[in-house]
């Protein structure tokens, strides 16, 4: 996510906290790439276990698209459940009148489904 996020900066700050500053770069070396994967979800997938919606705007430029769908693939790829939505014309935050009603209606169905 580092390259093709426009706050960079805050994959330093995930990781390295308030020292952040003194290892930020536009480059980041193979070491920092590691550490970053570490504290990534994805590095995580093997635990988790709970059924899992996706929100995803697709002109995200906080966290891409792309990031999302991988996430969700190797989740659905270890047998959790997984329901993607895509809002085509949404950012980071869902904003726009419908998607945001959609998102709700979507939620509020997720968790009647899971939490009985």
């Amino acid at each position: 996510m580092v390259g093709t996020t426009d706050i960079p900066d805050w994959c330093f700050v995930g990781t390295y906290g308030s020292e952040w500053k003194n290892s930020f770069t536009e480059a980041p070396s193979a070491d920092d790439l590691t550490s970053f994967h570490r504290k990534s979800p994805i590095f995580h997938v093997p635990k988790v276990k709970t059924p899992t919606i996706f929100l995803l705007g697709a002109k995200d430029l906080r966290v891409p698209i792309s990031t999302g769908l991988q996430y969700a693939r190797a989740l659905k790829e270890k047998g959790v459940d997984v329901k993607t939505i895509v809002f085509p014309n949404d950012v980071h935050g869902i904003e726009r009148p419908q998607s945001d009603f959609e998102s709700f209606l979507n939620i509020g169905v997720w968790f009647k489904k899971y939490c009985k």
